[in-house]
């Protein structure tokens, strides 16, 4: 992944424009590699520890965006060069912000089948980490769904079939199409799925992927 001339002209460079783009450098080439770790389906076939570590990069990605998202851009320097201007046009030609296969963003939220109330899963960590959705991008909505509710599937999505091991259900709660990788992953550095839940906010009901795609298609001309 390279950066574009401007950005990397003066390495002596101390302005808080040189530096934000330094920080986006770091965390585009971070972010860059976890894509690649998830459209691979990597992840989850690495050793324990290096797992461990992938978590805490991604989880130090979305602190960063978090940050960088509240952060004022830097005004054009006196010399006339605009650096927001520079730092847009660096981020636009970075593979990571190119578009890709188009597909379905999809969330789901993990369920108590004797309730029905939502039950995140619980971490057996020293955290306490627990997680009561699960993000995903498939190219096929029914066929993906099915695979989730398949027990003896051992395909990308371990946490799911975790969360049903647990004893636990869930439902589809929210879903878009078209999008891209790109996307889901924005969604999860967003972080707080809970905000886009609608079952948890108690603004809608559970999707029935059939009905979704139907609809799709319907718009679409019967082109999912």
């Amino acid at each position: 992944m390279t950066a574009a001339p401007e950005l990397e002209r003066n390495p002596l460079d101390r302005s808080p424009a040189a530096g934000l783009r330094a920080e986006l450098q770091v965390v585009s080439v971070a972010s860059g590699l976890l894509l690649l770790l998830d459209a691979h389906r990597l992840t989850g076939r690495l050793p324990l520890e290096i797992q461990v570590q992938v978590g805490r990069l991604r989880h130090a990605v979305k602190v960063a965006i978090q940050a960088q998202a509240g952060r004022p851009i830097p005004t054009p320097s006196p010399a006339g060069v605009d650096p927001a201007a520079a730092l847009r046009s660096w981020i636009a030609a970075q593979p990571w912000a190119q578009p890709g296969p188009q597909g379905w963003v999809y969330l789901l939220c993990f369920r108590d089948p004797a309730t029905g109330e939502h039950r995140p899963l619980q971490g057996q960590g020293c955290r306490g980490q627990y997680a009561g959705h699960y993000w995903g991008w498939t190219d096929d909505l029914l066929r993906r769904i099915y695979q989730h509710r398949n027990p003896a599937w051992t395909g990308a999505g371990r946490l799911v079939q975790v969360a049903l091991a647990a004893g636990l259900s869930f439902e589809l709660a929210w879903c878009e199409y078209p999008a891209t990788r790109g996307r889901e992953r924005r969604l999860k550095n967003q972080g707080s799925a809970y905000r886009r839940c609608p079952l948890c906010r108690g603004t809608g009901g559970p999707l029935d992927p059939a009905a979704a795609v139907a609809a799709v298609q319907h718009q679409l001309g019967g082109r999912p």
